[in-house]
């Protein structure tokens, strides 16, 4: 594509037009459009755009790559990324003006940290699942995720599960409608 040519010629601000125009194109359309790139270039559309630190432009194609398919390891893989170089970008460009930011800065990172770790455990708890073969992409997440552990702390064990608050209540819902039915 005439972005990935721009990149390769290091003419970064050609490649970003050129992904933007490319992007306006479709981003509006209904889901099933025809006009819609098809799974697999919107994934290479990603790339591009973390390639040119377009992470949040590239978080709103993940978003809606998830919404179509959310079993795809790739796109939680890059989702988790992505995130991550949202955070490392933020924090070089506070150190640059030697600012070390606000509170609200630090718990939107820790926010969109905690993201990415889970956006990354899902993509290799779908790598098991799926027999997926790019080991590389394996190492490269479990690399993310221990960066992400050292920085927030170990994930808790519902948190690596996918599982919340959410399920234990109805689960501990379940129990008591079982009880009332059984009479104890």
């Amino acid at each position: 594509t005439f972005a990935s040519v721009r990149i390769s010629q290091t003419k970064v601000d050609e490649a970003r037009k050129a992904l933007t125009q490319s992007r306006e194109l479709w981003k509006d359309s209904a889901a099933g459009d025809d006009g819609i790139p098809d799974f697999p270039t919107r994934i290479s559309l990603v790339r591009l755009l973390m390639e040119v630190e377009m992470e949040e432009e590239a978080m709103e194609v993940l978003d809606r790559l998830i919404e179509e398919d959310d079993s795809s390891v790739e796109t939680w893989y890059l989702g988790g990324w992505c995130q991550y170089l949202v955070v490392q970008r933020k924090a070089l460009e506070s150190a640059a003006m030697a600012s070390s930011g606000t509170n609200d800065d630090k718990e939107d990172a820790s926010r969109v940290l905690n993201s990415s770790r889970e956006w990354l455990n899902n993509s290799l708890r779908l790598y098991e699942l799926q027999d997926y073969e790019d080991h590389r992409l394996r190492e490269h997440a479990l690399e993310l995720v221990g960066e992400l552990d050292t920085k927030l702390g170990k994930a808790e064990k519902n948190e690596e599960d996918g599982e919340g608050d959410e399920d234990e209540a109805w689960e501990s819902d379940a129990e008591d409608e079982d009880h009332e039915m059984n009479g104890t």
